[in-house]
């Protein structure tokens, strides 16, 4: 049968193993939150100011993400808005139904149809 003086002693040597990993994970995890906070705060300072160096920069920031996780990384050859053209010109041109408009011309309508849009 083991010594119990040497099955102490073995656990003490692996508890302390335990706690040096441990810590080492904890610094490792502190210090890559720091640079993404010291990061995020560049960023933030650069879109306060609008200028076109931020955006190209933000740009060059997420193709190299996309790129280091493996997604695809489109081209785009200018800035590109938000709308869909087709779905603009539609929403406009069709205006508002009667389905949408209250038959009391209140503007609290809670009929389905507009809950759900």
């Amino acid at each position: 049968m083991a010594d119990p003086a040497d099955s102490v002693r073995r656990f003490r040597a692996e508890l302390a193993d335990a706690v040096g990993r441990s810590r080492r994970a904890r610094d490792e995890a502190h210090h890559r939150a720091e640079v993404f906070q010291r990061h995020t705060k560049e960023l933030a300072k650069n879109a306060a100011t609008g200028s076109s160096a931020a955006e190209s920069m933000q740009r060059a920031v997420a193709i190299d993400y996309r790129t280091r996780v493996g997604l695809e990384v489109p081209e785009y050859s200018a800035i590109e808005s938000n709308v869909r053209p087709d779905t603009a010109a539609n929403e406009s041109a069709a205006g508002k139904s009667q389905e949408q408009t209250p038959s009391d011309g209140s503007d609290l309508d809670f009929s389905q149809a507009q809950i759900m849009r």
